[in-house]
């Protein structure tokens, strides 16, 4: 194919458009295939959108699954400037028999993170329909817990990358002590540092900065209801645990936190939660008080007029901030009839077909 434009100037042009439209370009000449497959213009195009936030409303996406169905949806960011919005089914091969036990543990950069307990992880890009699968090996159990004394309670889990080693990790804490990270680079688990606090559920952390997220208490013996409410994260670099400033001391009612505008989020009930609006700094918490009463709240992403997508008391709220007013959404098109799980992402062209993982083809 004859072109007066530069390879340059072809990148540039390419680097702002869709992922889908970007994909079936592939298709135009050998060059356009090699540019849009090379690494660096992969990661140039999944920049784009961490420095340009047009770019990053364009390719905001909801991931959704209803527990009571396999399938899984995705709905535009961009539609929720109507109150009644229609799911699109996505080609996702889920084994039907064990939906159940199917769970979000996080995304980023494009890759959705799933686990099927008790003996697979899936790893998704939903945009380029890419989708590989880890068994889980049967991992080492603690020899000084006899079979009875361990907990019975499902792992936590948690998805991240760590920008110091260009690595995809997941961290899996199970039998209420043991550690484990693994490695998508090296294809490999490791033990990590022992696991030291109390949980109040089995939700996944929530990835920020290299590190996933929890409310966790600390020590074994009292009981869990008297306890503090921790900020503890797992470093994905370091491989260990450490905590971060709390907003308040006083906050029994707080069991999770949440990410919002890449700030984290200390998220209690009523009709307010805090940010901290610059990482690890106990003086920048900010409290923001909203006028929807909730019992649980879980804030997804900001949209493009600034206002904020949030999850209230199992429903999806609209909230403008400048007007303290909100609205509700209406998801249409989604199977079944259980609680919805809802899962941000932004379209990219990382690809999950690296390293030893089982590859799974999707088709239509």
């Amino acid at each position: 194919m004859q072109s007066n434009l530069s390879s340059d100037i072809i990148v540039e042009i390419l680097m702002r458009l869709p992922v889908k439209s970007i994909c079936r370009f592939k298709c135009v000449c050998k060059l356009w295939c090699l540019l849009i497959s090379d690494p660096t213009f992969i990661k140039r195009h999944l920049n784009l959108a961490i420095v340009d936030k047009d770019i990053e409303h364009q390719r905001q996406k909801l991931i959704l699954r209803s527990s009571s169905t396999p399938s899984l949806y995705h709905v535009e960011c961009d539609a929720m400037t109507s109150n009644d919005v229609m799911a699109v089914k996505l080609h996702f091969p889920l084994i039907r028999s064990s939906f159940d036990k199917v769970k979000f543990i996080g995304s980023f950069n494009g890759l959705l993170c799933i686990s099927l307990e008790p003996e697979r992880l899936f790893l998704f890009n939903p945009a380029i329909r890419e989708l590989k699968v880890k068994r889980i090996p049967n991992l080492y159990i603690d020899i000084n817990r006899s079979l009875d004394d361990r907990d019975s309670r499902p792992p936590i889990y948690g998805f991240g990358y760590d920008h110091s080693f260009d690595d995809y990790n997941v961290v899996k804490i199970m039998n209420e002590s043991i550690v484990y990270v693994y490695s998508l680079k090296t294809d490999t688990w490791r033990r990590a540092q022992r696991f030291s606090y109390r949980r109040f559920n089995s939700d996944s952390g929530v990835h920020l900065n290299g590190a996933v997220h929890w409310v966790f208490a600390r020590g074994k013996d009292s009981p869990l209801v008297s306890m503090p409410r921790l900020i503890v994260a797992f470093d994905f670099a370091e491989g260990k645990f450490r905590e971060l400033p709390r907003p308040y001391d006083d906050a029994e009612n707080v069991t999770a936190v949440g990410v919002l505008g890449g700030c984290l989020c200390w998220l209690g009930e009523q009709q307010d939660f805090w940010v901290m609006k610059e990482y690890g700094v106990k003086e920048s918490w900010t409290k923001v008080v909203i006028g929807v009463p909730f019992l649980n709240l879980r804030p997804l992403c900001f949209l493009k007029n600034d206002e904020a997508l949030l999850v209230i008391n199992e429903g999806l709220i609209v909230y403008n901030p400048r007007e303290d007013t909100h609205r509700e959404i209406v998801i249409h098109g989604i199977n079944g009839r259980g609680k919805l799980e809802i899962e941000t992402y932004v379209e990219s062209l990382v690809s999950p077909n690296v390293w030893n993982w089982e590859l799974k083809e999707i088709s239509d």
